[in-house]
């Protein structure tokens, strides 16, 4: 079996930094997290939710250099020290200088060779943006197509749910990483194992509207995930699970 590759929170932190090294320290600090994060405009909820996800990604940092590298000697926690303080500090109604002022060459430097040590023990390769959107709109069109469609009331909501779960997951793919993906897939299929009348309604053959488009949308994310070498027996496992559970 091979070794599971790592999902670099490092490489992921450390642009999002890079990133925010171009914004002049005057502008305005939630506008600067809108535009690196891509959150939705005058949506505070959806802007505070992916900067928690940012804010998660130092103490994912440690814990993989913990299982992975716990004999490693230097284990400097500046780049901790001040990522932590510059959350904690930034105001987003100030500027951006609230947060960025914290965040020194020194954080940069370690954070790239964390993310250089990471590689060594085998990192996912990188899902292409072009892939991602292409999936994000297959997601939208067919979510729109299942808010129009005559379905009962909770089973449409069960579609929606699960569509939006694995949507969020690639919108939020530069923070998050690839594992969330996987998470979204694996937890279609298990409420296709778990609940009949969902399973019934998503599978092929039986006369649903969704059922190929969905069976194909998650063979087709699986796919990505592969390719990025996160599991390369995902897109095998699915095609199994789909055809075991009547998809």
């Amino acid at each position: 079996m091979n070794e599971l590759k790592i999902d670099n929170p490092a490489q992921r932190l450390l642009e999002i930094l890079e990133e925010g090294k171009s914004y002049s320290p005057n502008e305005n600090c939630r506008k600067v997290w809108v535009l690196l994060l891509q959150a939705q405009k005058n949506n505070e909820q959806h802007l505070l939710s992916r900067l928690a996800r940012v804010m998660e990604l130092p103490g994912r940092i440690v814990q993989v250099r913990e299982d992975h590298f716990l004999t490693l000697r230097g284990k400097s926690m500046h780049w901790k020290g001040c990522v932590d303080t510059a959350f904690v500090s930034q105001s987003l109604n100030s500027s951006w200088q609230s947060f960025w002022t914290h965040i020194d060459d020194r954080t940069l430097s370690e954070l790239s060779m964390l993310s250089d040590l990471f590689e060594t023990r085998g990192a996912h390769a990188v899902i292409k943006a072009e892939e991602i959107n292409v999936l994000l709109e297959r997601i939208t069109q067919l979510r729109n197509e299942i808010r129009e469609a005559d379905l009962p009331a909770p089973m449409k909501t069960l579609l929606l749910k699960q569509l939006s779960q694995i949507q969020e997951a690639l919108e939020t793919y530069g923070i998050s990483g690839v594992e969330p993906v996987m998470d979204a897939v694996q937890s279609t299929l298990g409420l296709a194992v778990l609940n009949q009348e969902y399973r019934s309604e998503i599978s092929k053959g039986t006369g649903s509207k969704f059922g190929e488009k969905i069976s194909d949308l998650l063979s087709d994310v699986a796919n990505v995930v592969t390719v990025a070498g996160a599991l390369p027996a995902l897109t095998v496992a699915l095609n199994t699970a789909l055809t075991y559970i009547g998809l």
